[in-house]
């Protein structure tokens, strides 16, 4: 698993609201526009977040991740 590469895409939705944004209307597509590139398995782990959460509660999530 390409950890920079999911660290990197965490930061900015940690940080950038209109990618937040970009990201719930389309995940793919947003990461796509970022150039950062995932493997199969970051892309397979990035479809299953339930986007429909809040900022808040996705963001609790995020923290605890190591």
């Amino acid at each position: 698993m390409n950890q920079q590469a999911i660290k990197q895409l965490l930061d900015r939705w940690m940080n950038d609201p209109k990618f937040r944004s970009e990201v719930r209307q389309d995940p793919a597509g947003a990461v796509k526009k970022t150039g950062i590139q995932l493997g199969a398995e970051e892309q397979a782990a990035f479809q299953k977040v339930d986007w429909s959460l809040s900022d808040e509660q996705l963001k609790a999530r995020i923290s605890k991740l190591p």
